[in-house]
């Protein structure tokens, strides 16, 4: 069977000069945050429920930068724009997490005994009617023996309606994205109105993010059109990234005040480059 070649794949998607300004920056952002990323790690120890939350959150929001990055040199304009969403999303539960480190990150991960339970209901149900029998087994004996920690987290992930009768979390902490941004104020409310509802529209497919579709296809190919779509999710991404560099020197001491300054005015300069 022969493989694709990702890197000849790539290498037949050519851009104009001012699409791949905008890439450089992308570049930019994720090349520093890599290298200070790795200077950091060598003295962090994650010796508390807050530092490991905080580790592990940073090393996925990485990869969702990179990630981003490579979805928007194939052009996959509205894969690239759910892990922007991702990427807000992730910032305004660091925010929230962190104006109450301690309980909150407990709360956090206490919550995975109820996740696990969750899952492994939802697998069995989808696969028992089709599934080898002896898997379907394994996984009846796997849920029996993760009930325990589920049975004892529910309570604190459960709360009483207005009728007393007893309803589960919608997640770990019972309050949606939208509500998180909230309580963090008004930089974080911006961010989630701004960023989040916009991305969403690409990720649910409403019309409006499929307006421009068929620039993309081999006979309707439109370059202003790729910059502007290209250029709009790394302004977004931009956005969010200030934010959430900003949080990491604040918090972590992380040294990425230049960039974030550089990384701002280079928004600017490009905007009025292409855009007047």
């Amino acid at each position: 069977m022969n493989r694709i070649d990702l890197i000849k794949t790539i290498e037949q998607i050519d851009f104009g000069s001012e699409t791949w300004e905008w890439l450089d920056l992308m570049e930019t952002i994720a090349g520093e945050l890599q290298k200070e990323a790795m200077i950091q790690e060598k003295g962090f120890r994650a010796d508390t429920p807050y530092k490991k939350y905080l580790l592990c959150a940073i090393n996925k929001d990485l990869q969702t930068i990179n990630a981003t990055y490579f979805l928007l040199r194939c052009e996959m304009i509205h894969q690239a724009a759910s892990h922007v969403r991702l990427f807000c999303e992730s910032l305004i539960t660091m925010r929230y997490v962190a104006m109450e480190r301690e309980s909150r990150a407990a709360q956090f991960w206490g919550y995975m005994g109820i996740e696990a339970y969750k899952v492994t209901e939802a697998l069995l149900e989808l696969e028992s009617p089709t599934a080898n029998p002896e898997h379907v087994l394994r996984m009846v004996k796997f849920k029996e023996s993760i009930k325990p920690a589920h049975e004892k987290a529910r309570p604190h992930y459960s709360y009483e309606d207005k009728k007393k009768r007893v309803r589960p979390f919608i997640n770990w902490c019972n309050k949606s994205v939208s509500v998180q941004a909230q309580q963090c104020g008004k930089r974080y409310s911006r961010l989630y109105n701004s960023v989040y509802r916009q991305m969403s529209a690409y990720i649910h497919g409403s019309a409006w993010s499929l307006r421009r579709q068929l620039s993309y296809s081999r006979d309707h190919y439109d370059p202003r059109v790729v910059l502007i779509d290209i250029s709009s999710m790394i302004r977004t991404l931009a956005a969010v990234w200030v934010e959430w560099a900003t949080f990491c020197c604040e918090e972590l001491g992380w040294r990425l005040q230049n960039t974030i300054i550089f990384v701002q005015e280079t928004v600017s300069d490009l905007d009025n480059k292409h855009f007047g």
